[in-house]
């Protein structure tokens, strides 16, 4: 698959064609791992503003997938009935994508959420930083997990897409300076994320409460030339590790 560099707002505007409200792609009813410490379902949502070639939530991302899956979506009233039956089970609701922040609604959805006792926890690029100022000065996150794709230079790169960098800055800093948990995360490729890569990538998220080094698979993938990829070995994720380490307070790595 050829993966072109659209703007992020023709990409944007393209979404909001075919999804006029917001769609939910799919739900996990149970997950213990995408909500650090809490017992969650994960939301998927659909759209998104990038073109990473090794996403492997493509059907949520790419306009002529969306409109080919969005009569299987799932309404917004059936995510709230389905909660409803959790509610004493679940401590939260993790809302992924594609990228929730491209969708105006995304405010109402989790003010809903909110309103029956959830925590929730918002995975996102980073490239929308009104709407995240937006959530966080309503108090509609409890924690945030922000993809940091690569340093700066490698950007379009990676996401396939134009961007404007200074958007992930004050997202960035946002999150930061929020009071709220979070934790900064790259899936680390070979051949794209090196030793030299890492530290700039760790330099740019200096003093973050965590950061999340995530190890490539090649298993399903936007861009089928991501296929001849491949991730790191565990002695190689650790030497990423102590790189990282000099820069944030905590890193995780997930093989």
């Amino acid at each position: 698959m050829s993966i072109s560099k659209e703007s992020t707002e023709h990409i944007v505007k393209r979404v909001r064609i075919l999804v006029k409200n917001m769609l939910i792609g799919g739900i996990q009813t149970l997950t213990l791992l995408d909500y650090p410490g809490k017992v969650a379902c994960l939301v998927f949502t659909a759209g998104c503003n990038m073109r990473c070639g090794y996403c492997h939530n493509y059907e949520f991302v790419l306009p002529e997938k969306i409109k080919e899956l969005q009569n299987d979506f799932i309404p917004e009233e059936k995510v709230f009935s389905f909660l409803e039956t959790r509610e004493g089970f679940l401590d939260g609701v993790a809302i992924t994508g594609g990228e929730p922040t491209v969708h105006p609604d995304l405010p109402d959805f989790i003010r809903q959420i909110k309103k029956m006792g959830f925590l929730v926890k918002l995975d996102t690029n980073g490239t929308n930083p009104d709407m995240l100022k937006k959530l966080y000065d309503e108090n509609l996150l409890d924690y945030v997990a922000m993809d940091i794709k690569a340093s700066r230079e490698k950007y379009d790169v990676i996401t396939g897409a134009k961007l404007n960098f200074s958007d992930i800055e004050r997202s960035k800093k946002l999150i930061q300076a929020s009071g709220k948990d979070y934790e900064f995360r790259t899936t680390v490729v070979q051949g794209f994320h090196d030793e030299e890569e890492i530290d700039r990538i760790a330099s740019f998220c200096e003093g973050a409460r965590q950061y999340t080094l995530q190890n490539f698979r090649s298993v399903k993938v936007l861009d089928s030339a991501y296929k001849r990829r491949h991730g790191f070995s565990d002695a190689e994720l650790q030497k990423l590790k102590k790189i990282a380490q000099k820069h944030v307070k905590k890193v995780l790595v997930l093989n």
